[in-house]
């Protein structure tokens, strides 16, 4: 009986340092950022937790008020990046190794009026209010993710929470190839974030 509870604890010592290896293995691949990226043992990425908490960048819209009833993603793209990749940037002008950002999708209000807009006081326009509705995140890994220049993108679920724990790779055709043929800089559509990333003086 000595011996089985001593095989069990050691069982579970290995367990739990297998665990910690797991969940902690991405900090020695991504020296610049405090919180990298975890994949499975299948490649999927794990979801990344407490993410509104991060450096919130900006909220594209493209709704379909303006977009003959049919826009692509007629959301609130809310996009968060991992604080110290948000650090690394704004010194160096480069993404560094490991960066996530994450984009959630939020449901604008429907509005009265015939494009879905409304008024409130602040003037007519369109306005959160749905709710979470998606979730997204790209991840830059020159090695894992050379044929898409560098960075790779995972779809959790374009629904209301709670989203998927883990995600694959999407196709090329169903993110990234956006991304090559039209991003800015770094496969980052940069031109909506500049005020954040390059324009304020960091507290």
């Amino acid at each position: 009986m000595k011996s089985l509870i001593l095989n069990r604890s050691t069982a579970l010592a290995i367990t739990a340092c297998i665990g910690l290896y797991a969940a902690g293995a991405h900090s020695a691949d991504y020296p610049d950022v405090k919180i990298g990226p975890t994949f499975n043992e299948k490649g999927q990425l794990v979801q990344p937790k407490d993410f509104r908490k991060w450096v919130f960048i900006g909220a594209p819209l493209t709704p379909n008020g303006l977009n003959n009833g049919n826009a692509g993603f007629p959301e609130f793209h809310n996009v968060y990046v991992e604080p110290a990749a948000f650090e690394q940037y704004r010194k160096t002008g480069t993404w560094p190794e490991g960066t996530m950002m994450v984009k959630e999708l939020h449901l604008t209000q429907k509005g009265p009026l015939p494009d879905g807009s409304s008024v409130e006081p602040s003037g007519r326009g369109y306005f959160p209010g749905g709710g979470p509705s998606g979730l997204d995140v790209s991840v830059k890994d020159s090695k894992r993710f050379a044929k898409t220049k560098n960075w790779g993108y995972f779809n959790f679920g374009h629904h209301s929470p709670p989203y998927s724990a883990v995600s694959t790779e999407s196709p090329k055709e169903a993110c990234a190839g956006c991304h090559i043929d039209n991003a800015k800089e770094d496969m980052v559509y940069i031109q909506f974030y500049e005020p954040v990333l390059t324009a304020l003086p960091l507290p």
